[in-house]
């Protein structure tokens, strides 16, 4: 197979493009990811992160409605570009199965479309165009940031009877019989006054603490932590996660593959090449000779 993340006709100017070498292999899967896929409107030198994740809304609803639009805090549109990892699997079965490849034309903007679920339906079907709510959940109140004693803790008290715990939980029954807050409807009309009768009760108390006593009871929540602080908790130990490796004498920590495979984690046998490590060794498999090589790097071409 081939994967490539060219701008679109980079691969035809180095006759490597899909029609070039299905005629060497006709069951090639050959998969090109691009900011907007190869058939559309825009040039292909428009940006593609950064304009990507503007183009595709993400940035409209992200923020509240003082600070958006803001930019997500990781390269969301790359990464679920990476869903094209599904498609090359499923393109290989069919490829074993019956000799046919194909060419699979993947759009950061795409997927990043599809993945935004009930944003975009409401959009479509019902016509409600969502609203930056900052940290705290469009669907449901109170679902969202919450402030402590000493920092900063997320609900998700959707349910009714998990709202009326949290309310008893933090020494506010009354809020539960209150007529602005009775019902979810209710709630999150008063979403603003809600949040405050909320946090004046949580702020008696840590965010750990708070953490540990609301999960107990059927309450949702989570403290929110440092990314220092989600690297070190109990939990990522116990999966294995994180593990050394040794690079240039350097122990160097990384992260294995996310995922467990009969209860055990997927192994990383070397650390991540340095630049260039492997540019020789490569350049030598395609047949160039040494002084080829050095001819190319005295050209600065690598």
């Amino acid at each position: 197979m081939v994967l490539e993340n060219f701008r679109p006709g980079v691969m035809q100017r180095l006759d490597l493009g899909y029609e070039t070498l299905k005629d060497v292999h006709p069951g090639l899967v050959y998969c090109a990811i691009s900011g907007y896929g190869r058939w559309a409107p825009w040039p292909p030198l428009r940006p593609m992160t950064r304009s990507s994740r503007a183009g595709q809304g993400v940035m409209s609803i992200t923020g509240d409605a003082d600070s958006a639009p803001l930019r997500v805090g990781y390269p969301v549109c790359d990464t679920i570009g990476g869903l094209a990892a599904f498609a090359i699997s499923a393109a290989l079965v069919r490829s074993l199965r019956s000799q046919e490849g194909c060419f699979i034309d993947v759009s950061m903007l795409d997927s990043s479309l599809t993945t935004m679920g009930w944003i975009v339906s409401n959009q479509l079907i019902a016509k409600c165009a969502p609203q930056p709510m900052g940290n705290h959940n469009f669907t449901a109140s109170p679902s969202g940031t919450f402030q402590t004693r000493d920092g900063v803790i997320d609900i998700a008290a959707n349910k009714q009877e998990q709202f009326e715990t949290l309310c008893a939980l933090i020494g506010r029954p009354e809020l539960a019989a209150d007529p602005k807050f009775r019902d979810r409807e209710d709630r999150k009309r008063h979403r603003p006054e809600l949040t405050v009768q909320i946090e004046q009760g949580l702020n008696t108390q840590t965010a750990a603490y708070w953490d540990e006593i609301l999960n107990r009871h059927g309450v949702p929540a989570g403290q929110v932590l440092s990314v220092e602080q989600a690297l070190g908790q109990e939990q990522v130990a116990h999966r294995g996660l994180l593990m050394s490796l040794s690079q240039d004498d350097e122990e160097i920590t990384v992260t294995r593959s996310g995922f467990l495979v009969d209860g055990q984690q997927t192994a990383v046998d070397v650390p991540p090449p340095r630049l260039g490590q492997h540019t020789d060794e490569i350049l030598r498999g395609l047949g160039l000779t040494d002084t080829a090589i050095a001819g190319l790097q005295e050209e600065g071409a690598i």
